[in-house]
């Protein structure tokens, strides 16, 4: 009985390691474009910045919350 307990928590401990890993990744990647929209939005000048819409303040902004747009898409059931 121990041993059967012992290992059906073991397992889980697996599978919650495996989430928390997936979740991780997912952040990492979120991360990793939001940087590198903030990298190419900075690259554009104020004329090509303002032909869209935006102003350079908006930029963090705007990357930023893609990063959120994306965790909270892939976190649904989580929470």
């Amino acid at each position: 009985m121990t041993t059967l307990v012992a290992n059906t928590f073991g397992w889980l401990g697996l599978v919650s390691m495996s989430n928390w890993l997936k979740r991780q990744t997912v952040k990492l990647q979120a991360r990793r474009q939001a940087k590198e929209t903030v990298k190419e939005l900075s690259r554009l000048t104020d004329y090509e910045l303002n032909d869209i819409g935006m102003s350079r303040g908006e930029i963090r902004h705007v990357a930023n919350k893609h990063y959120n747009d994306i965790l909270n898409e892939n976190l649904k059931g989580w929470v």
